[in-house]
């Protein structure tokens, strides 16, 4: 992936790990919003991960933020739990690609 993205590999390894640190910092913002019932906050923060995910390839990482922020613009109470599936989900998906960079994968 870095190579299509114009990257060196060092550079992409700091990218993404920078991908990973925001995306957590946004996953914690998700789940205030959500006990604080904000979908808009909820969009908002599912919508910084997706742009980001995307940018650097990693598409189902942000397809599950674009379902998070669709499903956020819904804004009704079965959509939340619904969220909630996906930011589990996501914030699995963040672990394995730390654990992927970790290993020099």
């Amino acid at each position: 992936m870095a190579s299509k993205l114009g990257f060196d590999l060092e550079d992409f390894v700091e990218i993404v790990r920078l991908l990973i640190t925001t995306s957590q910092s946004e996953l914690l913002t998700v789940e205030k919003e959500l006990a604080a019932g904000s979908s808009a906050g909820v969009s908002r923060a599912a919508h910084s991960i997706k742009g980001a995910a995307g940018n650097l390839g990693f598409m189902h990482v942000a397809d599950l933020a674009r379902e998070m922020e669709t499903l956020a613009n819904q804004g009704n109470a079965g959509s939340m739990d619904k969220i909630k599936e996906k930011a589990a989900a996501l914030k699995a998906n963040l672990d394995l690609i730390k654990i992927a960079g970790d290993k020099g994968y």
